[in-house]
């Protein structure tokens, strides 16, 4: 956990990443297959996470999609 918690101050105080967003993922493969989980990332703005989470979701190799991205500050919501 602790690599965690430095990649996360490194995004936010050297990579100027200070935009966190939520989002909940639907896993298709591992352990957590089958799975929905919420989780928080970090982003330099609502633009870049969106663009995020639509490649993510399109990759074929990355291992869940992205079903919903929540902005904390506006409410905005994106679906994918």
């Amino acid at each position: 956990m602790r690599e965690v918690e430095m990649l996360e101050t490194l995004k936010k105080d050297y990579l100027g990443m200070g935009f966190k967003v939520e989002m909940d993922k639907y896993h298709l493969k591992g352990i957590a297959e089958g799975l929905t989980t919420t989780e928080t990332m970090r982003f330099v703005d609502w633009e870049d996470a969106c663009d995020w989470a639509g490649k993510a979701t399109m990759n074929v190799s990355c291992p869940y999609v992205v079903m919903e991205l929540r902005n904390p500050i506006t409410g905005e919501k994106e679906n994918f």
